[in-house]
């Protein structure tokens, strides 16, 4: 899945991009440093504002260091290694080793470092089955419903943020509402976006079986129903008590997820955030 949770670029302070671009290389070097360089190709972006929430919520400051970005000779400052940078490595990690389960198995036996976040934590990996399972029930359905053809990825989201949760329950039930909302967010972009590829090859897509008149329509429906859930999304999160990089991450909640859904610029290109 293509990261979409990005800051919006116009509106982002030196300040707040920097600490972005740290938790960036931070997170990218966690990934190396447990589960090999391989693993550096599964970041996508999500990962970096699940780190930076989870250490904002509990008001833990990270330690910023110089160290070598993997993969490169360059040395620059990053994050090390907070509870919610390992976290996200975890997460991204166990996105991605879900994303190669339709990989034959003989493509898998150099990766046997990724199966090892699966082995850290056995309950996120029994959720990631146990929605992949209702996923498939619905393609065989062929439901129709966008709700209901949403709602694994939007369970598994919630899940993940509800993680991120200090011990207040409040909190945990509006993180866990929040990130419901950002996988439907994300799935109704990503089937839209796939809308031409699946109908040629008969795979499913709701927007298919709802018999859209091509992609274009289908982009429409899903940023039409995505900006009604991100307005909502938007109205919970305002409620957190956020103790570390409100500006941030007010900068990625309401302007670069509206810009991910609907460009705020005319012919605007999604940034392309590259660790420096």
């Amino acid at each position: 899945m293509k990261g979409r949770m990005w800051p919006y670029l116009p509106e982002l302070t030196i300040r707040d991009y920097n600490i972005y671009l740290r938790y960036l290389r931070g997170v990218r070097r966690q990934l190396y440093e447990a589960y090999g360089l391989y693993s550096c190709h599964l970041l996508r972006s999500n990962g970096v504002l699940f780190a930076i929430l989870s250490d904002s919520l509990a008001g833990r400051q990270a330690t910023c260091q110089r160290k070598r970005v993997p993969g490169t000779m360059a040395w620059r400052r990053l994050m090390c290694q907070t509870q919610g940078i390992r976290l996200a490595a975890q997460v991204e990690v166990l996105l991605g080793w879900h994303n190669l389960q339709d990989r034959k198995y003989s493509e898998l036996k150099p990766l046997k470092r990724l199966r090892r976040a699966v082995e850290e934590n056995p309950a996120l990996e029994r959720l990631f089955v146990q929605e992949r399972e209702q996923a498939v029930t619905q393609m065989e359905l062929s439901a129709k419903n966008y709700t209901l053809a949403a709602e694994p990825m939007s369970n598994i989201y919630g899940a993940l943020y509800s993680t991120l949760a200090t011990d207040d329950p409040s909190q945990r039930k509006s993180m866990r509402y929040i990130g419901s909302s950002i996988g439907r967010i994300f799935y109704l972009l990503d089937k839209a976006e796939r809308f031409e590829t699946d109908k040629r090859s008969g795979r499913y897509n709701v927007f298919v079986v709802n018999e859209l008149k091509g992609q274009s329509a289908a982009m429409e429906n899903a940023r039409r129903q995505a900006l009604a859930v991100a307005n909502d999304l938007i109205r919970v999160y305002s409620m957190l008590d956020i103790k570390l990089n409100r500006s941030l991450l007010d900068n990625i909640m309401l302007l670069g997820l509206h810009h991910a859904v609907e460009p705020l610029e005319a012919g605007a290109e999604r940034e392309n955030w590259e660790i420096p």
